[in-house]
């Protein structure tokens, strides 16, 4: 019988980040890797898009990523390359088997 947390992974990698389902192959500082990303929770949480006082666009995503495919522990203000593009970390989350990040991106 499985423990809880052995079933929990189980279902991330069966359902939650399965790409037939959920889950869409991105890169990540050069690895690519089964990624969900969210931006209807943007929205939900009206982080979506925002005018900063300087008059420069922010453009937020957020993207969901197992534990087990990155080799560290990201960090608010950490910068990091999604999809060939370079991100500020703006929020992190750890979650069970995996982390929940804000990456804030600009628009000119």
């Amino acid at each position: 019988m499985r423990s809880f947390k052995e079933q929990l992974e189980k279902d991330f990698d069966d359902t939650f980040f399965n790409l037939d389902e959920f889950a869409e192959l991105h890169t990540i500082d050069g690895n690519e890797i089964p990624v969900v990303v969210d931006n209807e929770a943007l929205i939900g949480l009206n982080m979506g898009k925002s005018v900063e006082t300087d008059g420069i666009f922010t453009d937020s995503i957020i993207i969901f990523v197992q534990r087990k495919y990155l080799d560290y522990e990201p960090v608010i203000g950490q910068v990091i390359d999604f999809d060939g593009v370079t991100y500020p970390i703006d929020n992190v989350l750890s979650d069970t088997g995996g982390y929940t990040m804000i990456l804030r991106g600009n628009e000119g």
